[in-house]
């Protein structure tokens, strides 16, 4: 299904774009999604019911890490550490432009995204942002010390429908800490639903960059669930 874009803007070298349900009526409440990296064709099962909003970091390697790391490989770049900067934005002056402009149902929100995108999603949990529903694809839970932070942080957003799905093979070919993606994965699952046990909890077959269009539509399936929308 080709998305409609209904508006698209920049704040803060983050390019929000917005696809509204094709019948969209401003007298009425819609449950809305915010997808870090915003690739919404993934999300296009759901464009009928549900506000789509993708927001696309200039540089993600900053925005979506929650602290400066060292790169894993010689020649590339580090990793900046900017996600609280990053958040403030998206959940400050962006969440703040469309609630003016769309009529959002604030009890039905969910923020997520794939690999360092859902790794900012999660670490929203602990760093007070209360978004309605958190999720993470493929997060990339490896990230220096972040099992560690979340061992040790208390997880402020507790009231919130969360949904994570992650590769038993991820970092399969891998010689540096992405060897072990999988059993850090484990153990952000595992610390997560030791404190909100309904939290959803998937491991798949698959690699990290496998089967992308397949792992989306479970979550949008799950999602549509949750909410009671068609």
């Amino acid at each position: 299904m080709t998305l409609s874009i209904n508006k698209r803007f920049v704040r803060e070298d983050v390019t929000v774009t917005v696809s509204l349900p094709s019948h969209y009526d401003g007298q009425r409440p819609y449950p809305a999604v915010f997808l870090n990296d915003g690739q919404l064709s993934y999300l296009s099962s759901l464009s009928e019911s549900v506000i789509l909003v993708g927001l696309r970091s200039k540089n993600r390697l900053d925005d979506y890490t929650p602290w400066k790391a060292s790169a894993l490989r010689a020649g590339r770049p580090d990793f900046g550490g900017r996600a609280d900067s990053y958040h403030q934005e998206v959940f400050g002056s962006i969440m703040a432009e469309l609630k003016k402009e769309y009529r959002l149902d604030e009890s039905r929100i969910a923020y997520g995204g794939y690999s360092l995108g859902g790794l900012a999603a999660v670490y929203s949990l602990y760093s007070g942002w209360k978004m309605p529903c958190v999720f993470s694809i493929c997060g990339s839970f490896w990230y220096p010390e972040f099992t560690d932070y979340c061992r040790t942080q208390e997880l402020k957003n507790r009231d919130c429908l969360i949904y994570l799905r992650n590769g038993k093979t991820e970092g399969a070919n891998h010689t540096n800490r992405l060897f072990k993606a999988p059993l850090y994965a484990a153990e952000i699952h595992s610390l997560i639903q030791k404190e909100l046990p309904a939290a959803c909890s998937v491991f798949d077959p698959y690699g990290h960059h496998d089967a992308l269009k397949e792992r989306y539509a479970a979550f949008a399936d799950w999602l549509a669930e949750q909410w009671h929308i068609n």
